[in-house]
């Protein structure tokens, strides 16, 4: 039986750490190769984001029943915690993919406080985003403006779109009586802070501890601590840090298991 390959679609750099996932491939027992011309299902590729050839070489691998993997920066910061962390699930992005969830200990032992659910606050705030990403995943255009409209509030100008606006979150939050999401952490983050949410997306990572917009007006703000804490221990078997990569820790966990 001959070694199954894969191929990464991704960067190199300080940022992308594309030699992380090579070794972390190759340690899971796959070869390494610039292009696999011809995939099978045994093969994998691994992706920044499901756009522009990122999203062709996942048509093209998922077509003859081989496993796209797709990564983005961790979803409660790139340095959370002090560490290096990077999304990674199969098929998609933001909570629309597919990863194994394993037990709590994984998130329990971050120690992670979650703060009482915020009730005062006179703010509501809707979250900007950059609006890039996959088809049907990235956010709308307008969508922002578009949602102002219909709920009224204020826009926080996404970071990494207006850097002059980049207030720092907890800021910017400080009167926030609750914030409206396509699906961005900074809303993640603000879960943790006990702002209440609201989120479009569907199937967005964080449903489980928000409420559709379209309840926006019909019910009251969630609250919910079981809830909350049952969605980030299962965010967590979304995100690994650098080294878990690097070992293959986190390809043996996501592909092995699947």
């Amino acid at each position: 039986m001959s070694q199954p390959r894969a191929q990464i679609v991704m960067r190199d750099g300080l940022h992308y750490r594309r030699t992380a996932f090579e070794e972390g491939l190759t340690k899971t027992g796959y070869r390494v190769k610039i292009d696999v011309l011809d995939p099978t299902k045994e093969d994998v590729l691994v992706i920044w984001n499901r756009a522009h050839r990122g999203a062709e070489e996942a048509y093209r691998f998922e077509h003859v029943g081989a496993r796209v993997l797709v990564a983005e920066n961790g979803y409660l910061g790139k340095n959370w915690l002090g560490g290096n962390w990077y999304a990674l699930s199969l098929g998609h992005h933001a909570g629309t993919g597919e990863w194994v969830v394993g037990d709590h200990a994984r998130w329990d032992g971050l120690n992670v406080e979650l703060a009482q659910w915020r009730v005062g606050g006179t703010e509501t705030v809707i979250l900007g985003q950059r609006g890039i990403g996959e088809y049907q995943v990235q956010s709308p255009d307008c969508w922002a403006e578009n949602c102002q409209k219909r709920f009224g509030g204020r826009i926080r100008p996404h970071p990494g779109k207006d850097h002059d606006a980049a207030t720092p979150l907890e800021k910017d939050l400080e009167n926030a009586a609750q914030v409206i999401t396509w699906a961005s952490s900074a809303a993640l983050r603000a879960l943790l802070m006990g702002v209440p949410v609201w989120y479009e997306l569907p199937r967005w990572i964080g449903a489980e501890a928000a409420n559709h917009v379209t309840d926006l007006g019909l019910l009251p703000p969630k609250r919910d601590d079981a809830a909350r804490l049952s969605m980030f221990r299962k965010l967590i078997w979304a995100q690994w840090q650098l080294d878990e990569i690097q070992s293959g820790a986190a390809f043996r966990h996501l592909l092995q298991a699947i």
